[in-house]
């Protein structure tokens, strides 16, 4: 999946602006996720041109002490007429997904689970030319001392900030790509433990909100499959969300991310279950509570008021 964010910088001369835009983008974990798009991968909307790293996600288990090598290729499809060689940059950075499900870097060798003093990658910097693939070499060597579990980091590709060349004389739109292939190297006796520790779930104007937490106290990455049926007094159901693979949950981490279901319920007393199957070899776990639309309640106790008639003196 992409994360991605901009910056405009207006520059003014003889009355006409140039407009240079930076687009940062990310390619995450390829999870299934509605409305996202593909990891790892610039669009053709975006540049008039599609610029794509793969893989995208690399996991890797390797014992103490061994050493593997693999490729990494950025593929530059330029089929617009003004796509241009670029000249790119690539470094390490550590990362990790937040409790709340955003995607976090930090600088190479920070974080507790860091593997980016693993790795070594060449080139370092080249051009890349369009409707070519070039490829980046890395090799990973794991030390003799490792812990058991995953080890993270990301390998960052990205354009060099002074190849981008602007015209003061005219408007003009520069993208800028940054991307990541992101590493799990995973060290021998791996565990995985999910639990499901907490469900909220609240009704507003737009529909259903479930929140789950979810925790991993293994040492290896969950990708937990997910699924809501929302049932009505009667036992039917009213709205559900078939299996999907959600956001994964690191090792000894937290996932907060809540789940919208787009239908809005009338008044009632409702059923929601929300089931989970973490995937690390224990039975799904299934999660129920009830969920009031309305003041239901208080309605209730205004008519049981009124069949027992005014009260006496």
């Amino acid at each position: 999946m992409l994360e991605g964010s901009s910056a405009v910088l207006i520059q003014k001369k003889n009355h006409l602006r140039s407009v240079s835009a930076f687009l940062l983008l990310f390619a995450l974990l390829t999870v299934s996720l509605a409305g996202k798009g593909s990891a790892g991968e610039l669009s053709q909307e975006a540049t008039g041109s599609r610029i794509s790293l793969a893989p995208a996600r690399v996991e890797l288990e390797l014992a103490p002490g061994t050493e593997t090598t693999m490729v990494v290729d950025l593929d530059y499809n330029g089929s617009v007429e003004n796509s241009q060689p670029m000249r790119i940059v690539a470094s390490l950075n550590d990362w990790t997904i937040k409790r709340n499900g955003e995607l976090e870097f930090k600088k190479a060798n920070t974080l507790p689970n860091s593997a980016s003093s693993w790795l070594i990658y060449s080139p370092a910097e080249t051009t890349v030319l369009p409707g070519h693939t070039h490829s980046i070499r890395v090799t990973i060597s794991v030390p003799k001392d490792a812990t058991p579990g995953d080890h993270l980091t990301a390998l960052i590709v990205e354009q060099r900030p002074d190849s981008i060349k602007l015209n003061q004389n005219r408007r003009q739109i520069v993208v800028r790509y940054r991307m990541a292939a992101v590493f799990y190297i995973k060290v021998p006796r791996l565990t995985r433990r999910g639990s499901l520790e907490n469900l909220r779930v609240e009704a507003n104007a737009d529909g259903v909100v479930v929140t789950p937490t979810l925790k991993n106290q293994g040492n290896s990455v969950v990708r937990p499959l997910t699924s809501v049926k929302v049932t009505d007094g009667s036992g039917h159901i009213v709205a559900e969300l078939p299996e999907q693979e959600s956001l994964p949950v690191l090792s000894g981490s937290e996932l907060v991310q809540p789940i919208k279901i787009e239908n809005v319920l009338v008044q009632g007393v409702y059923s929601v279950k929300y089931q989970v199957d973490f995937q690390d070899g224990s039975r799904p776990t299934q999660g129920v509570t009830d969920l009031v639309v309305g003041n239901v309640r208080t309605a209730a106790k205004v008519r049981a008021a009124d069949e027992a008639g005014p009260a006496k003196p």
